[in-house]
């Protein structure tokens, strides 16, 4: 026993001396530093080269059929990402989670109907982005997927939706709050205070969880609600 931990202190010892890389105490080494151990060995600890947030558009093709959808992205300062995701490829409001290193990036989509694992790069200019995920639904096989950051920002925050009171209220990260009166609540459309918002996967009448659209001449705006009280407000030029 004793053998083995000299030898592991021994490992940890030369271990920290790789670029890039701080521990813990040696008499005080944690998961954490296990962790980070494996990225360095992996080349899995480089700092992301581009800012992923924000939303992007994205395609892939199958058997001649062209799927499509949206991702809104979050990064943190060390390359971990959230988010959420509206896809033709998997149904359902999709949570994003995953880490980007250097130009590249992994990716795990997970809905109530399935889940994905994507593999993705950007380009040097952080503007397009291509990859490949894998999903059992589609014969197992690996599908390749090509997108674009769209020039739109993203505005977020918390929200609270009374469905006794038939209100909505945004709390935004920043700027005033925004208050909504609900009305017209199917389980496809959302009335807030006169404009028709719809989402594409049905759902119970009064969750209003999922990602919603309006359309009003040549500006669509795109409210994601979450699970967790969290949303993201988004208006785009469309042709």
């Amino acid at each position: 026993m004793k053998k083995n931990a000299t030898l592991f202190v021994l490992f940890v010892s030369i271990i920290t001396m790789l670029p890039g890389l701080s521990l813990a105490a040696q008499d005080n080494v944690n998961l954490g530093d296990a962790i980070k151990i494996l990225q360095v060995l992996t080349g899995g600890s480089q700092p992301p080269a581009f800012n992923a947030t924000g939303t992007w558009a994205v395609k892939s093709s199958l058997h001649n059929i062209t799927r499509t959808g949206e991702v809104f992205l979050d990064m943190k300062p060390d390359g971990r990402l959230t988010g959420y995701a509206e896809l033709t490829s998997l149904s359902g409001l999709v949570s994003v989670t995953g880490y980007i290193h250097g130009l590249s990036f992994d990716l795990e989509m997970t809905s109530d109907f399935g889940s994905i694992v994507v593999h993705g790069q950007a380009t040097s200019d952080g503007q397009n982005i291509n990859g490949s995920f894998y999903n059992k639904e589609y014969e197992n096989i690996v599908i390749h997927w090509d997108g674009y950051r769209q020039s739109v920002e993203a505005k977020v925050g918390t929200y609270v939706y009374d469905s006794q009171q038939n209100s909505l209220s945004l709390t935004y990260a920043v700027g005033a709050p925004q208050n909504f009166n609900v009305s017209g609540f199917t389980e496809t459309t959302l009335n807030l205070n006169g404009q028709i918002y719809e989402r594409n996967n049905a759902d119970d009448i009064g969750n209003i969880v999922g990602i919603w659209r309006n359309i009003e001449g040549s500006i669509e705006t795109i409210m994601t609600f979450d699970e967790n009280g969290n949303f993201s407000y988004i208006q785009k030029q469309i042709d």
